[in-house]
C-alpha cells in the first residue's frame, strides 16, 4: 500500500506544473477564428518573404501590350496579345511602325510601338494592343487582314497569346499581382516595425510612470495626452512631410513611415502599462525585491516588464491593423511610398480614375487590405481572450 502511495507522489512530482502560456495556447488553438486569423497572417508573411519568387513578373514594369490603345487595364483573366508573322522575302528590311491597325474579322488590334524587320528573319513576332476591352479575348490561330503594304510582306499572320495576367493589369500596364505581392511588404514592415517601435517606447514610459510616480508620472501622463489630443493620421502625415527624405530611395521612404506611425502610436501601450504597473508594484514581491537591494532596473524589468507582458502581446497584435491602415491611408492621399513602389494604399489610389469601367484595379488593393486588418483583428481577439485567466474554454 505505501509503495503505491509512493508512485502516485512521484507522478505527481514527475509532472510538469503547467504555465500560463501552455493554458493560454491550448485556449488559442481552440478558437478557430483566432487560427484562421492566424495562418491568413502566416500566409501574408510567407508571400513577402519569397516575393522575388512567387511573383509573377516585376511589379514596377510598364508591359507595352498590357492596355487598350487607349490607356485602359486588362480585367482578371487575361493574356496580353502578339501577332506571329511568316514573311515572303526574307532579303528585304522594312519597319512596321506603331498604331498600324491589324484586323481579325469584327477585332481590332494596333501596334504598341515599332518594329524593324531585319535581312534573314523568316518569321516576326511583334506586340499589339486592343482599341478596347470586348476586344480582347484568349485564344491563337486567329487569322489577322489588314492593310495590303503589310500584309504582302507575308505569308501569313496569326494572333497569339503573349502574357497572362491572372488579376490583371493597371493603368501604366503592370501586372496587378506582382504588384499586389510586393505590397505585402510594404504592409507587412509598416505594421509589424511601426508597432515594435510604438511598443518599445510606450513600455518603457508605462513602466517609469507607474512605478516611480508623483512629477515623472505626471510629465510623461501629460506627455500623453497632449499625444492623443491630436488625430494619429493628421500628425503622421505632418511627420512624413516635414523629415528629410528622397524619392529615389523607397527603403528611405517606408523608414520615415515606419518612424512617424511608431512615435504617434505608443500612447494607448503606454497608458496600459502605467495602469498595470499601479497595481503590481503594490505586491508583496516587489517589496521583497526592494528590501533585497535591487535596483530599479532590475525591478522594472526583471519583476514589473513580465506580470504585464500578456496584455502588452494583446494590445501590440490588434494595433498591428490599425498601422497597416494607416499606411494604406498615407499611400491614399500621396504621403506614403512613392511610385513606383508596389503599396496597397497607392494602387487603390491608382486605380480609382478607372473605378467605373474597370473596378477591379481598385477593389482588389482594398480587399487585400481589409483581409489583412480583418486577420489581425481576429488574432488579437484570440490572443486576448486566450490569456485571460477569467476566461475557461
Amino acid at each position: 500500500m505505501n509503495s503505491v502511495t509512493e508512485e502516485k507522489n512521484d507522478s505527481i512530482l514527475s509532472h510538469k506544473p503547467k504555465t500560463i502560456w501552455s493554458e493560454s495556447w491550448k485556449r488559442l488553438k481552440k478558437d478557430n477564428l483566432a487560427i484562421l486569423g492566424g495562418s491568413i497572417i502566416i500566409l501574408m508573411i510567407l508571400v513577402a518573404i519569397f516575393a522575388k519568387f512567387i511573383s509573377p513578373y516585376d511589379p514596377n514594369y510598364q508591359f507595352n501590350n498590357g492596355t487598350t490603345s487607349y490607356g485602359m487595364p486588362f480585367p482578371p483573366n487575361t493574356y496580353s496579345k502578339k501577332i506571329i508573322a511568316k514573311r515572303i522575302n526574307t532579303e528585304k528590311e522594312f519597319t512596321i511602325k506603331a498604331s498600324t491597325l491589324f484586323k481579325s474579322g469584327e477585332y481590332i488590334f494596333r501596334t504598341v510601338g515599332n518594329t524593324k524587320v531585319k535581312k534573314g528573319m523568316s518569321e516576326v513576332s511583334f506586340e499589339v494592343a486592343p482599341l478596347n476591352l470586348k476586344h480582347i479575348k484568349a485564344g491563337s490561330g486567329i487569322n489577322i487582314t489588314t492593310d495590303d503594304k503589310i500584309k504582302n510582306e507575308f505569308i501569313s499572320m496569326t494572333l497569339e497569346n503573349d502574357k497572362y495576367f491572372l488579376l490583371g493589369t493597371d493603368a501604366s500596364g503592370r501586372d496587378s499581382l506582382s504588384r499586389l505581392i510586393w505590397g505585402a511588404q510594404v504592409s507587412l514592415q509598416v505594421g509589424i516595425l511601426a508597432i515594435g517601435l510604438a511598443t518599445i517606447i510606450g513600455v518603457i514610459l508605462g513602466l517609469i510612470s507607474g512605478y516611480f510616480g508623483k512629477w515623472i508620472d505626471l510629465i510623461i501622463m501629460r506627455l500623453t495626452d497632449i499625444m492623443m489630443s491630436m488625430p494619429d493620421l493628421l500628425l503622421v502625415m505632418a511627420l512624413v512631410s516635414v523629415l528629410p527624405s528622397q524619392d529615389d530611395k523607397s527603403s528611405q521612404g517606408v523608414g520615415i513611415i515606419i518612424f512617424s506611425i511608431g512615435i504617434v502610436s505608443w500612447t494607448g501601450i503606454a497608458r496600459m502599462v502605467r495602469s498595470q504597473v499601479l497595481t503590481v508594484k503594490e505586491m508583496e514581491f516587489i517589496e521583497a525585491s526592494k528590501a533585497s537591494g535591487s535596483s530599479n532596473f532590475t525591478i522594472l524589468f526583471k519583476h514589473l516588464l513580465p506580470n504585464v507582458i500578456a496584455p502588452i502581446i494583446v494590445i501590440s497584435t490588434m494595433s498591428i491593423a490599425g498601422a497597416i491602415m494607416t499606411e494604406a491611408a498615407l499611400s491614399f492621399l500621396g504621403f506614403g511610398v512613392k511610385s513606383p513602389t508596389a503599396s496597397w494604399g497607392s494602387m487603390v489610389n491608382e486605380g480609382l480614375g478607372f473605378f467605373r469601367d474597370a473596378p477591379w484595379v481598385p477593389i482588389i488593393p482594398g480587399i487585400a487590405i481589409a483581409v489583412s486588418v480583418f486577420s489581425f483583428n481576429l488574432f488579437g481577439d484570440g490572443i486576448r481572450d486566450a490569456l485571460d485567466p477569467k476566461l475557461k474554454k
